[in-house]
């Protein structure tokens, strides 16, 4: 684990800090909010993050679509973002199951984070783990004890990248083996597994901060098309 001792010593308490504050700052406290989040998780798969935005803004003022499928998949499709039929058939669902009890997608008091987010990849279509955790990561970055582990943090992991099948109990141990791995340096440093994910993937793209993507989540006027 000497790349993730390197890596991890990069982490400076400073920038810590600064996304911790950022991030809470744009923690969703509605029922609205936090649906938002999960479709920008959803619009997620198989996209860069560029594609996922632009994607995300097509979609985000969701009481456009919220009782038609139809624009639901005009949407995704005028977004280029691909994949729209699968997406939309995903989105459907999940729209239909929040907004039929919202407290599903909370954690309750006997369950831990990573029981949680196994709960909801088994309960949803068409998202499995990592994007899962990416969906609570968003609703709780700074209490989320789970990591989105997608293609480039299992590299860093030097772990399996063809993925990991939500309903295998196998593919359940090897996801926590690696998830538990990344939290425990994060915990080292007094940071969330989230806040010192974003730090690696800002890193990776020359950036100073989160906001050339999460910009989006932001409060801010409703998107033209």
């Amino acid at each position: 684990m000497n790349t993730l001792n390197t890596l991890f010593g990069c982490f400076e308490q400073s920038k810590i800090s600064m996304y911790s504050s950022y991030w809470n700052s744009i923690t969703p406290q509605s029922d609205g909010e936090i649906f938002k989040r999960w479709l920008f998780a959803f619009t997620s798969i198989h996209s860069t993050w560029q594609s996922n935005v632009r994607c995300y803004n097509h979609i985000k003022n969701f009481e456009q679509w919220i009782d038609d499928k139809e624009k639901l998949s005009y949407l995704l499709y005028i977004s280029k973002g691909g994949c729209h039929n699968q997406r939309t058939e995903s989105i459907w669902d999940f729209r239909e199951k929040y907004w039929n009890n919202p407290d599903i997608f909370r954690k309750s008091s006997n369950e831990s984070w990573s029981d949680m987010r196994n709960r909801l990849a088994l309960f949803l279509k068409g998202i499995g783990l990592a994007k899962t955790s990416f969906a609570l990561e968003l609703c709780y970055p700074n209490q989320a004890e789970i990591v989105c582990l997608d293609v480039h943090m299992l590299r860093l992991l030097d772990m399996n990248t063809d993925g990991y099948k939500k309903e295998s109990k196998k593919a359940i141990q090897a996801y926590n083996t690696g998830e538990n791995i990344w939290m425990d340096y994060s915990s080292k440093i007094k940071s969330s597994p989230y806040i010192t994910r974003c730090l690696y993937w800002d890193i990776n793209q020359g950036q100073k901060d989160s906001r050339y993507w999460s910009s989006c989540l932001e409060p801010q006027l409703a998107f033209e098309f």
